[in-house]
């Protein structure tokens, strides 16, 4: 269940991440373009620069469609929303098995069947999430917060 809900925490903040890194190189593409064509007079001043500048957006223009992380936070966001679906389920289980409205044997055919939808969701993904250190951290931090909020003794 924490697995679970580490998973949907993350793929949440790598979407974040991959819509601001996304937001962040077409901003600078439409300055660079828009910035060469204004800043003409300024090339003969500093024409080191505005070549690197240039040349560092063109490289950027060509290579975006092929950064994996960059336009993959639709779907990482929707794996998120998967996994905060599928804790929902594991945290009625809980509650169910701790209530006793459910037996052991229908619990454990629930948390495979649960199981298995993970893998699903993971197997159907078109992208991976990347190893992010700082949002593994906060992702860790987030789970440990919202289960102990959850299941308070």
């Amino acid at each position: 269940m924490a697995n679970i809900r580490f998973k949907a925490f993350y793929c949440g903040h790598c979407s974040d991440l991959s819509d601001n890194c996304g937001r962040f190189v077409s901003i600078f593409l439409s300055l660079a373009s828009a910035g060469s064509v204004a800043a003409w007079a300024i090339w003969k001043d500093t024409p080191g620069v505005w070549a690197t500048i240039i040349g560092l957006a063109q490289l950027l223009h060509v290579a975006k469609p092929y950064l994996p992380f960059i336009g993959a936070e639709k779907e990482l966001q929707s794996m998120s929303f998967e996994f905060d679906k599928l804790y929902l389920f594991y945290e009625q289980l809980w509650f169910d098995l701790e209530n006793d409205k459910v037996s052991a044997s229908k619990a454990e055919t629930l948390f495979y069947q649960y199981r298995e939808k993970e893998i699903e969701i993971e197997r159907n993904s078109k992208v991976r999430c990347p190893k992010i250190s700082f949002l593994i951290a906060k992702a860790q931090n987030e789970t440990e917060s919202a289960l102990a909020r959850n299941f308070a003794n």
